[in-house]
């Protein structure tokens, strides 16, 4: 009877997580949608790999992301710290940024930011 109450409780555990997890997208497609998509615009295919997820005291996260992606025969790689809160990304910092340059018209410069 102990162990039928054990198996019970942990089942229905696991599927209380699960439908939490279910509700909220992955860190991933979060992401992509909010940020990579842009950066990443026109290329044939791109993928991101979360090196870290750490929570904060505030509830907040600090996520390190990698998005890297293929554009005709360029390769661009961009290492991304975000902070996240909720199902928002909320800011960002670039921490490595390797690949094409960026687009400049040959008549003139500019010093705008992203």
């Amino acid at each position: 009877m102990r162990i039928l109450r054990r198996v019970l409780v942990l089942t229905l555990a696991v599927c209380a997580a699960s439908v939490a997890c279910a509700e909220m997208p992955s860190l991933e497609t979060l992401l992509r949608a909010q940020a990579f998509n842009k950066e990443f615009e026109g290329f044939e295919y791109y993928r991101v790999v979360i090196e870290a997820d750490q929570v904060q005291s505030d509830g907040t996260r600090e996520v390190v992301a990698v998005a890297s992606g293929r554009f005709l025969e360029h390769v661009q790689r961009l290492k991304v710290l975000f902070l996240v809160v909720g199902d928002q990304v909320v800011g960002g910092q670039i921490l490595e940024k390797n690949g094409l340059p960026p687009c400049v018209s040959s008549s003139h410069t500019s010093n705008r930011s992203l």
